[in-house]
């Protein structure tokens, strides 16, 4: 029940966004696959900083591995915007920060959890197409969660 309410949130969270964003934030839904928990779901924010090629992202996921296991992720990022001015429309980025990570087991025996956090390296691009920006990332997690993660999204 806590997935569907989880779900739930982050849909409504992203419903009936206006492209009246202000500038210097965005926001939106992404989708990722990562090599131990599988699939999520989640929603993301981004900061930028004024005429500096820095942005803060925030994010939230929460998966669906196999077995009985409720697993999330709180990650806060700062990465560095690269401009390619041959390619206007594409903004590659690399740059890292910190992940907490949440596993949680409910069986016939007992339940039992662990929250661990680590360091996040990633990379990735936005492509600029108009009110909508959709994003590429793949992120490697090491220390806590450490695993592989590939997430795209839209972000307004």
């Amino acid at each position: 029940m806590k997935k569907y309410l989880l779900i739930a949130a982050a849909m409504f969270c992203t419903a009936g966004v206006s492209s009246a964003s202000a500038q210097g934030f965005r926001w939106g839904p992404e989708l990722s696959l990562a090599t131990d928990t599988d699939f999520g779901l989640g929603a993301r924010v981004e900061f930028d900083f004024n005429r500096s090629p820095l942005t803060v992202i925030a994010s939230f996921d929460y998966y669906f591995p196999d077995g009985p296991v409720d697993y999330w992720e709180i990650n806060g990022n700062l990465i560095y915007n690269f401009d390619l001015s041959s390619a206007p429309s594409v903004t590659p980025y690399a740059g890292g920060g910190l992940n907490i990570a949440h596993a949680s087991v409910d069986s016939e025996f007992g339940s039992a959890s662990d929250t661990d956090p680590g360091l996040n390296l990633l990379g990735g691009a936005r492509f600029d197409a108009g009110s909508l920006m959709p994003f590429i990332e793949m992120k490697f997690t090491i220390e806590g969660a450490e695993q592989f993660v590939v997430t795209g999204g839209l972000l307004f």
